[in-house]
């Protein structure tokens, strides 16, 4: 079950074709929800992160089991709480939990599949939160299995629809800020853009990181509004840490190097409170 329809890159995934999500099949999953014994959640903290879902869940009279990877999770919605922050992602931490709780051939070739899609999503490619031996330890495992590695790259990585390409186009043309002295970047879209540019939500998934492709950007951001929402996506080359950056200013949370939150102002307000508190922030990081 997931808040938002399951990504065209991960469709292949092994099991894809069960998922429900709550734009398509919002009533039934807030009843599976409330009707359910055991809920298993993976890779958030807290249920404002699974919206439009989140009052079915902590409505829900389940016994709660969170396996995790961020910081801060909500201890009074789960019951039971798996978590290791300093893992590079959730799917490396679910190879563990299977490995070594249950048993080595719980791993099997679907699952490993789906492992090793998940590590590569969470850490762009083994760019980010990837300095632990743990992270290649289980990858090696994994990579026992046939994966076709460059394939799962392919689908992650070049699957553009033309479409995409030409927000992309726009987005680099039109609504790019760049801040150099202070190594900041981001791009900006509001609803009315995406609307004439005939896009989806899924459409600006991972654009962000193109901020970060700038030598002298150490910051990049994206402000989107979609679907009602104005949301932030953050990420960071060095050791300013985006995920507390993104939970004081806007309620959201994350990772050091990559985080998000929906914004609870409006999106000129998102994108001042932005620009202002992050330009400020950075002249005194960098000092």
């Amino acid at each position: 079950m997931l808040p938002h329809p399951c990504p065209v890159s991960e469709r292949y995934l092994p099991g894809s074709e069960l998922l429900l999500d709550a734009v398509n099949n919002g009533s039934q999953c807030e009843q599976l929800l409330r009707d359910a014994d055991l809920i298993l959640g993976v890779d958030f903290n807290n249920a404002s992160r699974v919206l439009p879902l989140d009052t079915a869940l902590r409505e829900s009279k389940a016994v709660k089991l969170i396996v995790d990877h961020h910081h801060n999770q909500d201890n009074e919605l789960f019951n039971h709480v798996i978590a290791v922050p300093d893992l590079s992602s959730t799917c490396e931490l679910l190879y563990w939990v299977f490995s070594q709780i249950i048993s080595d051939s719980s791993v099997t070739d679907n699952v490993a599949r789906c492992l090793y899609h998940g590590i590569n999503t969470d850490t762009g490619c083994f760019a980010y939160a990837c300095e632990d031996a743990s992270l290649y330890e289980a990858t090696a495992v994994l990579m026992q299995h046939p994966l076709n590695a460059a394939d799962v790259h392919n689908r992650l990585f070049n699957n553009y629809s033309v479409r995409k390409m030409r927000i992309l186009a726009f987005l680099l043309s039109q609504r790019l800020k760049i801040f150099e002295a202070d190594h900041f970047a981001y791009f900006y879209l509001n609803a009315a853009d995406l609307k004439q540019l005939e896009g989806s939500a899924e459409d600006l998934e991972g654009i962000v990181n193109y901020t970060l492709m700038m030598e002298p950007v150490h910051v990049g951001a994206f402000v989107k509004e979609t679907d009602g929402k104005v949301r932030l996506s953050l990420r960071s080359k060095y050791d300013f840490d985006v995920n507390d950056f993104a939970r004081r200013h806007f309620n959201g949370g994350g990772h050091t190097k990559a985080a998000g939150a929906t914004s609870p102002f409006d999106f000129d307000t998102t994108v001042k409170v932005l620009e202002t508190n992050m330009l400020n922030e950075l002249k005194i990081h960098l000092q």
